[in-house]
């Protein structure tokens, strides 16, 4: 559902020992391409919320709430990328951009709720061999949990630097403290407005 995304968390599962509810690294990058289509349509799926939102409820105005993995999605350098065109004909992307601090809370967060993520295959590879080779086990030895914990503190850094090219490309930034402090509507339209201004 909107509010419970735990049945996808266990149907992506985690990879690593069997005996801690881990999957074979295998499957778990079967299902991670299953979920990067999904979260392609779920964004194509946008502009018929829009059009829906408005017929149904008469609502002028739409905030979109992306996963933090569109970034793994899409290709924010290329002008001609379909997700990014398709959303951004309706939509202006705002990447809220948070400090060390709001990325050691994230982690904290992800410890203690995993959320489903997708990761790039590329990078997926590259962090199941490097945690392995660092903790000397084999695959079916990894503890799951470490191993994606590991791995979601490293695909922060990963991904800064496409969501800066996002907001650079096809919209804008904002800072997290500033949206912290965004009370209704009219607190973030001006937000808004003066992002776009210091953009010009």
């Amino acid at each position: 559902t909107f509010d419970n995304l735990a049945p996808l968390a266990t149907y992506l599962g985690k990879p690593g020992d069997p005996s801690k509810g881990g999957v074979p690294f295998a499957e778990y990058m079967r299902r991670q391409e299953l979920h990067a289509a999904s979260e392609k349509a779920a964004m194509l799926d946008t502009v018929h919320f829009i059009e829906r939102a408005n017929r149904l409820y008469g609502y002028d105005n739409f905030i979109c709430d992306t996963s933090g993995s569109i970034v793994e999605v899409v290709d924010p350098d290329n002008p001609h990328d379909p997700v990014l065109s398709a959303v951004c004909a309706h939509l202006l992307p705002i990447w809220i951009e948070g400090t060390d601090d709001h990325a050691q809370e994230l982690i904290r967060r992800f410890k203690a709720d995993p959320k489903p993520m997708y990761y790039q295959a590329e990078f997926l590879r590259a962090a199941w061999d490097e945690y392995r080779l660092e903790s000397g086990e084999a695959e079916e030895t990894v503890d799951p949990d470490a191993f994606v914990t590991w791995t979601f503190a490293r695909a922060l850094a990963h991904r800064r630097p496409r969501y800066a090219a996002i907001a650079k490309n096809w919209g804008l930034t904002v800072q997290a403290d500033e949206i912290g402090r965004v009370r209704n509507a009219a607190d973030f339209e001006d937000l808004v407005s003066s992002a776009l201004e210091m953009r010009g």
